[in-house]
C-alpha cells in the first residue's frame, strides 16, 4: 500500500483528484477505465448510495487486473461500519 506521501505526490502531480460516484456498477468501471487511460493514477469513488460499497468492490477486482499503478479511494466515509465495510 503506498504511503501518504506518495498518495499526495500523485496528486499534486497530475493536479486533480477525481472522485465520482454512479449507482450503475458498468458505468462506474468504465468510467474509472476512461479515467485510467487518461493518465490519472489515483481516484477516489464516493460512499454515496445503495450500491456504491458494491460497485466498488467490483471496481477493486477490475482496477487489480487491468490498471497496474492506480490507486482507487473511497470517500465519504462516515462511521466505523462504512470503514470496515470498504
Amino acid at each position: 500500500m503506498p504511503t501518504k506521501q506518495v498518495i499526495t505526490d500523485v496528486i499534486v502531480k497530475q493536479g486533480i483528484l477525481p472522485l465520482y460516484f454512479n449507482s450503475d456498477e458498468t458505468v462506474s468501471i468504465e468510467v474509472l477505465r476512461a479515467i485510467y487511460r487518461a493518465g490519472i493514477k489515483a481516484v477516489e469513488y464516493t460512499n454515496r448510495g445503495d450500491a456504491a460499497l458494491n460497485n466498488f468492490k467490483k471496481m477493486v477486482e477490475v482496477k487489480n487486473k487491468e490498471m497496474q499503478g492506480l490507486m482507487l479511494g473511497v470517500g465519504t466515509i462516515k462511521n466505523l461500519k462504512d470503514a470496515e465495510n470498504y
